[in-house]
């Protein structure tokens, strides 16, 4: 059986999405993990390094092509136990980014009105394609025992009523279906007591298949 391992054998680590508002403590979580290697989108993860000894290796940067090639590094890598992605929110952002750019440039040489540019179905393909290809190296990294922790900002869903759009709840500003490879999936959010002047942070338990925490 040499595709087969006992269950026993078996590396066990956390796949863990969290997303929420600016300030709520997702990078903070994220650092609370041991062995740290971080892609740090919005350059700004640096700022604890003299706190969180953990955080080990560091790649600042928005792009998804460094990003890929950054996985195939953390691959190999043998002394860490997480790896986080912070945030998940702007590499998808930068790959939507560079896909508008190429449809405009297409547009300005078909001597098309820029304004009216837009992402071809072949090029959501391709960024499709990239955001599975990060997914499935996220997959390998834990099957091999490492803890996955991506980090997103927070987008509110609407829905029109009447002739206004209203809010009606929230989701992850990622790709869509990106929390169903997850294992745990956590919305960050404060409140404030002004009274005391004092700012209490939650996480709110949306998914968790370690049927550790109760849901909600």
């Amino acid at each position: 059986m040499a595709l087969f391992k006992k269950v026993e054998e078996t590396k066990t680590a956390l796949k863990v999405l969290v997303y929420g508002s600016t300030g709520s403590g997702k990078t903070v979580f994220g650092l609370s993990f041991p062995d740290i290697v971080a892609i740090d989108s919005e350059i700004g993860m640096a700022h604890y390094k003299n706190k969180y000894k953990n955080l080990k290796y560091i790649l600042e940067t928005t792009s998804a092509s460094d990003v890929e090639e950054g996985l195939d590094e953390v691959i190999e890598m043998e002394d860490i136990k997480t790896f986080i992605i912070d945030s998940e929110t702007k590499i998808y952002e930068n790959m939507q980014h560079s896909a508008l750019n190429l449809a405009e440039k297409r547009a300005k040489q078909k001597g098309q009105s820029v304004d009216d540019a837009n992402i071809s179905q072949r090029e959501w393909g391709k960024i499709k394609l990239v955001t599975k290809k990060l997914q499935s190296a996220k997959i390998m990294l834990s099957s091999k025992g490492v803890n996955i922790i991506s980090v997103a900002q927070e987008k509110d869903i609407k829905e029109k009523k009447g002739d206004t759009f209203v809010t009606v709840g929230n989701a992850p500003d990622t790709a869509k279906g990106i929390e169903y490879d997850y294992d745990i999936v956590l919305r960050f959010f404060t409140e404030e007591n002004k009274e005391k002047n004092e700012t209490k942070y939650f996480a709110k338990v949306l998914k968790d298949r370690t049927q550790k925490y109760k849901k909600n």
